[in-house]
C-alpha cells in the first residue's frame, strides 16, 4: 500500500527525474537502457574501466601507492549517469540511493561478499553541508546497500572535521593536501564499535570517484586505525586519468 507520503511526494526516475507512481519500476525502462555501466575490464585499485584486459591498474594508481583496493562504480562519469549523480548530489533527489544501491548489489553482490567486510562507512559530509543540503548522499547510499547486502553500516566512526573548499579547480596532489586534516576517525565511537564487531575490511561508500584524493585521506585513516583493507564503492568513477 502507498503511503500518504508517496502520493504527495512520489519517487522519481533517476534517469529522467519523471514521476513514477504505484507499482511502477523505479527507472523508466528506456530510461535504464541510456545508463552505461562498467562492464569489461577494471582498475584492480579504484574500479576506473581500463582498455585493455591485460592491464591490471589505471594511469593514476599504477604511478602510486594507494591506501584502498578493489574498487567497484556503477559507470563513469558522463551522460545520463553523470546527470543523475548531479540531482543526486545537489538537487535533493536522496531517493536515487535506493535505485544506485540495487544496481550496486545487483552487478557486485559476489564481489562485495568475496571481499568479506566488516562494515560499510559513508564518507562524511561536514555538519554546515550537511545542514544546507538536508542529507549526506554517501551516508544514504550506505544505508542503502547496507539493507541489500547484509553488512552493517555506521556513520559515527568516520568524521569530517574541518569544512573545505571546492575541490574542482585543483589538482589531485593540492586536493589530497586539502583533505589532509578534513577527516578524522572518532576513536569512542571506533571502540565501541570493536567490543561487538571486527574491524578489520571496510568498505568505504562515496559518490563519485574523481582523483581518489577523498578515498585516500579517508582510506589511510582507517587504515591507521587497524583496517587491514579498505574497499571503494561509488556511483560513478571519473574516466581517463587526472593530472
Amino acid at each position: 500500500m502507498n503511503s500518504i507520503f508517496d502520493l504527495l511526494y512520489p519517487p522519481r526516475c533517476p534517469v529522467c527525474d519523471g514521476v513514477r507512481f504505484f507499482n511502477e519500476p523505479v527507472c523508466c525502462p528506456p530510461c535504464r537502457e541510456k545508463l552505461r555501466f562498467i562492464d569489461g575490464p577494471a582498475c584492480m585499485c579504484c574500479g576506473r574501466p581500463l582498455q585493455s584486459a591485460d592491464t591490471e591498474y589505471c594511469y593514476d594508481c599504477a604511478k602510486r601507492k594507494r591506501s584502498y583496493e578493489r574498487g567497484i562504480s556503477l559507470g563513469v562519469y558522463e551522460g545520463a549517469l553523470k546527470d543523475s549523480v548531479l540531482r543526486f548530489k545537489f538537487s535533493g533527489r536522496e531517493e536515487y540511493a535506493a535505485f544506485y544501491a540495487a544496481c550496486l548489489a545487483e552487478r557486485y553482490r559476489k564481489q562485495l561478499h568475496r571481499f568479506r567486510p566488516d562494515v560499510i562507512l559513508p564518507v562524511p559530509m561536514h555538519k554546515r553541508k550537511e545542514r544546507k543540503r538536508g542529507y549526506n548522499q554517501a551516508a544514504s547510499l550506505a544505508r542503502e546497500l547496507s539493507g541489500l547486502i547484509g553488512i552493517p553500516t555506521d556513520e559515527s566512526i568516520l568524521l569530517r572535521t574541518r569544512y573545505t573548499s571546492p575541490q574542482k579547480e585543483l589538482n589531485d596532489v593540492a586536493r589530497l593536501q586539502n583533505l589532509l586534516k578534513a577527516f578524522a576517525v572518532e576513536e569512542e565511537a571506533l571502540s565501541a564499535w570493536k567490543k561487538d564487531h571486527p574491524f578489520q575490511r571496510v568498505i568505504l561508500v562515496d559518490d563519485i570517484y574523481t582523483t581518489g584524493s577523498t578515498m585516500e585521506a579517508c582510506a589511510s585513516l582507517l587504515r591507521r586505525a587497524g583496517a587491514e583493507a579498505v574497499m571503494p564503492v561509488t556511483v560513478a568513477v571519473a574516466g581517463g586519468y587526472m593530472q
